[in-house]
């Protein structure tokens, strides 16, 4: 983190980007990195993909310097101003009133429309852009004419933001994934890579490291500790296989959706016991327990089932954590995808649903998906993330 706000204050109208995989504090980093500037008077701006990545980033900012003084003010450029605000965020609907309290030392948040203005060119010294692992190099390009220096904070290993309409080709990927250039992680050269994880358990760790950042990500000592005890088959730590057959099921699956109602059930019993990175131990509870499936038709089965607990497709979960993870892949084989090997088997969508798990992550599947019949080295890559899986379970 240090290096990082070094780094910052030293930029002269250039790039920094930093990748940030799960539980690695890239929200901190940058809030740290925000503090350091407007501390040294320099004018700041949020973009993201939603409005509510921009307010997170905020709230990071805002409980980081609670105890700062002057306080830092934030201002959001927004379309339907919110019933209830926090103290210290100023909602604004005209771009020119967000683009003026620049000058009164707050920090401005707006999409990416707010700084492609005309209007907003040459306003800012920093333009911080928060998960630019789902961001267009288009839309990135677009709102830098509004600053001299640009901080871009993601992860291209997690799901990117689906793209709606045409752009030149190249200019749709994400712009931490054009400036990676085909390498999982950053390149020392290219920027930054936060390489210890304060959310994973090493044995989960040592699953993503291997898959999705190239043997570079590492637990945080005392994480260790992290484990379940009292289920006779989910004990301790790690990846868990709960093979699940069944026939002719696409995106909706009564086999998996019985099968996980009987791991809560069980993992929710009397004397099963959670202790965390602090060592406190704890009944194990449904809050406890994140529920992913990769499509809705499965998550509305499963709710239906579970009421009350926390369930959703992967993409809604991306950027939670919960000490269980359960993912049900729900489909028959990979012939009875929809959308295909490229939509389940995608490995971030697998990265994503298994680095949500502190301690424990279950795969619930049928065994067909693990033997795919692969026609391309990419289908092959594809399967071999969730075979390798398998493995480590």
């Amino acid at each position: 983190m240090d290096g990082a706000i070094r780094l910052s204050l030293g930029l002269d109208k250039s790039v920094l980007a930093i990748q940030g995989p799960p539980g690695t504090g890239k929200t901190y980093t940058g809030a740290k990195m925000i503090i350091a500037l407007v501390t040294a008077g320099k004018k700041v701006g949020i973009t993201a993909v939603s409005h509510k990545v921009i307010r997170n980033l905020f709230d990071k900012v805002s409980e980081l310097s609670k105890d700062q003084t002057p306080k830092i003010g934030f201002v959001h450029k927004v379309t339907d101003k919110s019933e209830t605000l926090p103290d210290g965020i100023i909602e604004v609907t005209k771009s020119a009133d967000a683009i003026a309290s620049l000058q009164h030392g707050k920090v401005v948040g707006g999409t990416a429309w707010l700084w492609a203005d005309n209007n907003s060119a040459d306003t800012l010294d920093y333009l911080f852009v928060d998960e630019a692992g789902q961001m267009s190099l288009s839309q990135v390009l677009a709102a830098s004419r509004a600053a001299k220096n640009l901080i871009l904070l993601g992860d291209p290993q997690q799901l990117e933001q689906p793209q709606k309409g045409s752009h030149p080709e190249g200019s749709d990927i994400a712009a931490l994934t054009y400036l990676l250039d085909g390498h999982k992680t950053m390149p020392l050269d290219k920027g930054l890579f936060l390489g210890v994880t304060r959310r994973l358990h090493p044995k989960i760790c040592a699953f993503t490291s291997e898959l999705f950042y190239e043997g570079r990500l590492q637990s945080l000592a005392g994480l260790e500790k992290q484990t379940i005890w009292g289920h006779p088959r989910f004990k301790g730590a790690g990846l868990f296989y709960e093979p699940v057959a069944h026939r002719g099921n696409q995106d909706k699956s009564k086999e998996e959706v019985l099968a996980i109602a009987t791991i809560v059930g069980e993992l929710t019993a009397p004397g099963i016991t959670w202790t965390n990175a602090m060592g406190e131990k704890s009944n194990l509870s449904k809050d406890d327990i994140l529920i992913v499936a990769p499509y809705n038709a499965q998550v509305s089965a499963l709710r239906e089932k579970l009421p009350g607990m926390k369930i959703g497709t992967v993409d809604k979960f991306q950027g939670q954590e919960a000490p269980v993870v359960i993912y049900s892949m729900t489909s028959s084989s990979p012939e009875d995808a929809p959308r295909g090997m490229s939509f389940l088997y995608n490995p971030n969508r697998l990265n994503v649903a298994t680095s949500r798990a502190k301690c424990m992550c279950i795969l619930v599947a049928s065994p067909l998906l693990l033997e795919p019949e692969c026609h391309t080295i990419e289908q092959m890559r594809w399967a071999n993330a969730l075979c390798r899986f398998k493995e480590f379970a």
